[in-house]
């Protein structure tokens, strides 16, 4: 399953604007945080189509084997465009009937369909300076990624969008550095092994919570074979463990997070839910349902004190409209909560439905916009950028394998 896919395509040249105006403090409450993230991180990836087999690289003057991949913890599977799979020869698997393989994944604006590659082993090497091939890790597979088919104007502008997901994060760390944002420069990231002595230590932990959204996609024919696809990281319990359940299973799917949510606090009122850990987003947002439990009316926020944003993925784009809520906490090993004030949120609902018609909507998603440095965007395409603030940590590291986001204050 990959939920949001709303990142703002044009925000990444915009770091050169950057000044470290964070705001924050002595107490550990950070403020000045913005609507949406300057950047998200990213890395390379590189495929073949054995363990030993040659690298397969795109033709031409510029050819390469080295594709430049958001590392997207929102998404269940790894994702290439159409363009890059043409470039690169990689074909889509038919079913044992010879039909094309249909892949249905669900995103903000509804079901998308997929066609499913061949088999593949993949490779990742650091970003942004991980492009020579002797950087790149050991390849591991055979693994199946969706090949997303492109079209429009985003495709236009933005051709070959690429995505790794967690099938090639599962039990490994995520190392993101982002100050480079403060010198008009990409975040830093790396995907290393646990124990790997270049994971910088952290003072703050955030527990996560893996939840599997398999049973929301859809594969026809039912028998072929789908793509990889693994649990998504989330700060909270398992929304989707029934209320009270006491079984072994119910118990251990919560994790180690001990029941602990994000809460929002507005206007006197409190509500908590289970946030997607989602560094492919570029901004947060809530559910319909927990902005009313904290008795949101949008229509009667003062437009100067809104936000709106065009948010796009899987099934297409739509608008949303949030505003700045007086606290967010997010809870973390130590006991105490990393707090927001003035948290800036969408309100936005994400739904979806199994084959049996159930359904389930997300309480909220929390993208980078909380993590690095941010800003307020306005505007569609082109978009206008203001009030450019830094980001409150000097290390993010997301640790698949102890089930844990590691924070360092600045």
């Amino acid at each position: 399953m990959m939920f949001v896919r709303h990142r703002s395509l044009l925000i990444v040249p915009i770091v050169a604007l950057l000044s470290a105006l964070h705001e924050s403090r002595a107490d550990d409450t950070i403020e000045g945080v913005r609507a949406a993230a300057l950047d998200q991180p990213r890395i390379y990836l590189n495929l073949r189509r054995t363990a030993a087999g040659p690298v397969l690289e795109t033709t031409g003057v510029a050819k390469t084997s080295a594709i430049e991949a958001f590392l997207d913890t929102g998404a269940s599977g790894t994702v290439i465009s159409s363009t890059t799979a043409e470039q690169l020869g990689i074909k889509d698997v038919k079913s044992r009937d010879g039909k094309q393989v249909s892949f249905e994944d669900i995103g903000i604006g509804g079901f998308e369909k997929f066609s499913v590659s061949e088999p593949l082993y993949a490779a990742l090497a650091p970003y942004p300076n991980g492009e020579d091939p002797a950087d790149f890790d050991k390849p591991l597979g055979p693994t199946r990624v969706q090949i997303r088919p492109e079209g429009g104007i985003l495709a236009m502008i933005a051709p070959g969008m690429d995505i790794v997901g967690m099938p090639m994060m599962q039990g490994r760390v995520i190392v993101m550095d982002p100050s480079p944002l403060a010198k008009f420069d990409k975040i830093r990231t790396s995907l290393v092994a646990p124990g790997d002595r270049s994971i910088p230590k952290t003072s703050r932990h955030v527990p996560l919570t893996y939840v599997s959204f398999a049973k929301f996609t859809r594969l026809s024919p039912k028998d072929a074979p789908g793509p990889d696809s693994r649990a998504n990281p989330m700060i909270g319990p398992d929304p989707l463990v029934v209320a009270g359940a006491t079984t072994r299973a119910a118990r251990s799917s919560r994790g180690d997070s001990r029941g602990k949510s994000i809460v929002i606090t507005h206007r006197g009122k409190s509500a908590s839910g289970t946030f997607l850990l989602d560094t492919g987003a570029a901004t947060s947002m809530i559910s319909t349902k927990l902005a009313d439990q904290l008795g949101l009316d949008l229509d009667k926020v003062p437009k100067d004190q809104q936000i709106s944003l065009a948010v796009g993925g899987l099934g297409g784009q739509k608008d949303a409209r949030g505003t700045y809520f007086d606290r967010l906490e997010i809870p973390t090993r130590e006991g105490k909560p990393i707090v927001y004030e003035r948290a800036p949120l969408l309100v936005c609902d994400i739904t979806v439905a199994d084959e049996k018609g159930n359904t389930f909507t997300l309480d909220g998603v929390l993208g980078m916009n909380y993590l690095v440095a941010s800003a307020e965007i306005t505007g569609g395409l082109l978009p206008d950028v203001g009030q450019i603030v830094d980001g409150p940590f000097r290390w993010i590291v997301i640790d698949h394998a102890r089930g844990e986001m590691g924070l360092e204050p600045r």
